[in-house]
């Protein structure tokens, strides 16, 4: 009896080790356990390749023996068979359901999602313009941009501040400060709220306040790239600094909104970005308003960045004595984690 039972082990034993199947394209299978499926690639820790990369499009199947947290479910789901581009899936309800996973934004382990719930990234910049001589000028402006993810909630905080400080115009002043929510509760879907509050003495705005809620769509969003579009209603409430300069403005309205967000992070290092916001009162037909922002983001050593960016904001109905259109371009330094 003790024989059979060692013998018994023995066989047993390595199914215990080999848990986790990935098989490929090609024929090869890879034992190990899942690490991550994002939008584009299977993270896999081979027992004996250590972690590798797979393109979704050559993984023919995938067999797990944990449950996994997939974007848009909040309970634990068990992935019952894969084969070539779906998932059988069932969660906690007990009903199983088919799912594209070429479609598929972000899977993993259910335990590695409990126990590592945050995940934190940002930058800081700063740059300026200093003159002297037949003109006095100095720009400062300052960014810093806060990405902190628990689960399927995405907190996004951003703080804006610039001064420019000319002969022509003197010492003006603009400050910005937003905090997005964003809830991931389908596989690509998410529902979000939007806040900001803004202070522009060049725009005859002394406390500007908004707040919305929306839809929106993400197509990708991995290290590399990143690509979402939103849309929703926002409430607008703004405070003049001079109140005569601004008598034909609404300082109250409710306004659509569409925004989109942009990013490709090229495998030399350069990062591009690209946000863009327009927002349509829906009392008046000509009162809108656009911003835009695009740059480029080079690493110069490790966490330390250069970046040139270009602004564009565009007001139809602007404050006296203010043009439509402002433009900037700025280059600066600054640090990313």
């Amino acid at each position: 009896m003790s024989k059979f039972f060692t013998q018994t082990l023995f066989c047993l034993a390595p199914l215990s080790l080999h848990a986790g199947v990935l098989t490929l394209e090609n024929g090869d299978r890879i034992q190990g356990e899942l690490v991550l499926v994002d939008s584009e690639q299977v993270i896999w820790k081979s027992e004996t390749f250590g972690q590798v990369k797979v393109d979704k499009s050559k993984v023919v199947s995938m067999d797990v023996d944990t449950d996994l947290k997939i974007a848009g479910r909040d309970e634990p789901c068990t992935l019952a068979g894969h084969h070539q581009e779906q998932w059988e899936v069932y969660c906690a309800e007990g009903d199983g359901w088919l799912i594209d996973f070429p479609g598929v934004e972000r899977a993993e382990p259910y335990p590695h999602f409990v126990s590592n719930p945050v995940v934190f990234h940002g930058n800081v910049s700063a740059g300026g313009v200093f003159e002297s001589g037949n003109r006095e000028r100095e720009d400062l402006d300052a960014n810093i941009n806060l990405d902190v993810r628990h689960g399927d909630f995405h907190h996004l905080l951003s703080a804006l501040y610039q001064n420019q400080d000319s002969e022509a115009d003197g010492d003006l002043e603009k400050y910005q400060f937003t905090y997005d929510l964003r809830w991931i509760f389908a596989e690509k879907w998410f529902a979000a709220a939007n806040t900001a509050l803004e202070h522009e003495e060049a725009r005859n705005l002394d406390l500007g306040t908004t707040m919305g809620l929306g839809l929106g769509y993400l197509f990708y969003d991995t290290d590399k790239t990143a690509f979402s579009l939103e849309g929703g209603v926002s409430s607008l409430q703004e405070d003049f600094i001079d109140a005569e300069l601004s008598e034909g403005q609404d300082d109250q309205y409710v306004a659509g909104r569409i925004a989109m967000n942009y990013r490709y992070k090229f495998s030399l290092g350069p990062e591009i970005y690209f946000d863009q916001e327009t927002l349509q009162s829906f009392d008046h037909g000509d009162d809108y308003q656009a911003n835009a922002k695009v740059g480029v983001r080079t690493p110069l050593v490790e966490g330390v960045l250069m970046e040139i960016g270009y602004q564009w904001q565009y007001d139809n109905t602007p404050s006296l004595e203010s043009e439509k259109e402002d433009t900037k371009v700025t280059v600066g330094v600054g640090y990313e984690w």
